[in-house]
């Protein structure tokens, strides 16, 4: 999950620009490339190190060199294409200070599952990647023209994605719910974590379902981090209106998500938090607590990256300092502790 759609041949990268809301935009050949979260490096000092360390290799593995070789306790590579362009813009995150990227523990118990949940885990070891992007595009469950047009654009088979539904409305409300939360408290195997992950969407009615979501975002295994951060966007995607939760039980994970852990899935955790109507007393705690990712991400020039990170300052704040990123690092760290 981390390494998504990236760009080949970022060999000859040419100039590079600091920009004033610290994001470090290389220019491509096939759109810019952005470097989002750096302090100590600069993107040519680590562009430079990563062709040192594996010359030759496609930059789409940059991510792996920078965790394994440099140093770096999180980072992901994403590429967006522009529609009806050929212009690809990539975003590389890097979090170098490991203190507050932290990984949640697993069990080591094998549970039985019933059939529900072994169906759906039977279509995701034979079609892999499809019970995640069935998570994306929850908004469409219970339409079947909406499945039958998601399942096109996402060129997978529609009666699977139906059946996808099906399984998970077959779901035992009581039973599976709390089978769902031991799941992922006890359960070794990451294919069944991340069903359970998946079943979660059936209870976001309630809080704990939505506290476990994003204590899953920082499970060890990327699979199952995925697929929270799949669910969170297919439940946030619609113009629905979601009831508020109360976030203060799930500050344990929160906290370790803002310092880093998980990276891929940062903003999409926002944006549900901001959905789900995050109180701003305990917003801005979060925030004063872990800065720095949530301030890298709003001073990056890529609108999609920055976004998130400005409307949650937006919601826990009542301000609106838009993209002037010393105005809300000001802001921040002007919070009473």
């Amino acid at each position: 999950m981390k390494l998504l759609r990236t760009v080949p041949g970022l060999v000859v990268l040419l100039a590079v620009t600091a920009l004033p809301t610290g994001g470090q935009v290389m220019e491509g050949p096939d759109g810019p490339v952005e470097f989002v979260g750096l302090k100590e490096w600069n993107a040519q000092d680590l562009f430079d190190a990563i062709q040192e360390l594996a010359p030759g290799q496609p930059f789409h593995a940059c991510a792996a060199v920078m965790e394994r070789e440099l140093g770096f306790a999180e980072a992901t590579a994403t590429s967006y294409r522009t529609m009806g362009s050929d212009e690809v813009y990539t975003i590389v995150v890097g979090v170098e200070d490991a203190s507050g990227v932290r990984s949640r523990s697993i069990g080591s118990d094998t549970l039985v599952l019933p059939e529900t949940l072994e169906g759906l885990k039977a279509i995701g070891e034979e079609n892999p990647g499809l019970l995640n992007m069935a998570a994306q595009v929850l908004y469409v469950r219970g339409d079947a023209d909406r499945t039958g047009e998601a399942a096109g654009w996402l060129g997978i088979d529609a009666e699977t994605l139906a059946e996808v539904w099906r399984l998970l409305d077959r779901a035992d409300r009581r039973r599976d719910e709390t089978l769902a939360h031991e799941i992922l408290a006890r359960d070794v195997s990451w294919q069944t974590r991340e069903v359970a992950t998946l079943v979660l969407s059936n209870f976001v009615d309630r809080d704990p379902a939505w506290h476990a979501l994003v204590l899953s975002l920082t499970d060890p295994m990327d699979r199952v981090g995925g697929m929270a951060s799949g669910v969170l966007r297919g439940l946030t995607a619609s113009d629905i209106s979601l009831r508020p939760v109360d976030w203060t039980p799930a500050e344990e994970p929160l906290l370790a998500l803002f310092g880093g852990t998980h990276a891929w899935g940062f903003g999409t955790m926002l944006r549900a938090l901001v959905a789900t109507g995050i109180t701003p007393e305990f917003g801005r705690r979060l925030a004063r607590e872990r800065p720095d990712l949530l301030l890298a991400h709003a001073g990056a020039e890529h609108r999609g990256t920055r976004a998130p990170a400005i409307a949650f300052l937006q919601a826990i704040s009542g301000e609106d300092f838009g993209t002037d990123v010393d105005a809300w690092a000001a802001w921040i760290h002007g919070q009473p502790d």
